[in-house]
C-alpha cells in the first residue's frame, strides 16, 4: 500500500511545525472545519468566538496519497491569525491543482 492516514498528539503544535510560515505548498495543504471521526465542522471564527474549543483539520499529502487529520486548540489571538492565514494559502494551493502554469505550452 502506498498510502498513510496519521492522527497527531497536539494538532496545534503539529500544524505549527509542518507550516511554521503558514505557507503550504503543492506537497502539503489543509483543509479545516472537515467534521468525520474526529470533530465537527464548526470555523476558525466560531472557535475564536468561544462557540468550541476547537477546529478539525486535515493536511493532504497528494504526491504521497497521504493524509493527517486532528483537532487543533488555539489558545493565543496569533494562533488564530496563523490558522486563518494557513486556510487561505492552502485553499489557494487547492485551487491550483490540475491547472495548467500560466507560461507553460499546451499542446
Amino acid at each position: 500500500m502506498s498510502y498513510e492516514i496519521f492522527k497527531p498528539s497536539n494538532g496545534m503544535a503539529f500544524l505549527r511545525g509542518m507550516f511554521p510560515t503558514a505557507e503550504p505548498d503543492e506537497l502539503n495543504m489543509v483543509l479545516f472545519s472537515t467534521s468525520g471521526i474526529h470533530g465537527h465542522y464548526f470555523t476558525i471564527e466560531e472557535c475564536e468566538a468561544g462557540e468550541v474549543e476547537d477546529v478539525t483539520f486535515l493536511v493532504v499529502h497528494p504526491r504521497t496519497v497521504m493524509l493527517q487529520y486532528g483537532n487543533a486548540t488555539p489558545s493565543s489571538p496569533d494562533d488564530f491569525v496563523f490558522l486563518k492565514k494557513l486556510r487561505e494559502a492552502s485553499h489557494a494551493c487547492f485551487a491550483k491543482i490540475g491547472i495548467p502554469a500560466e507560461n507553460s505550452l499546451s499542446i
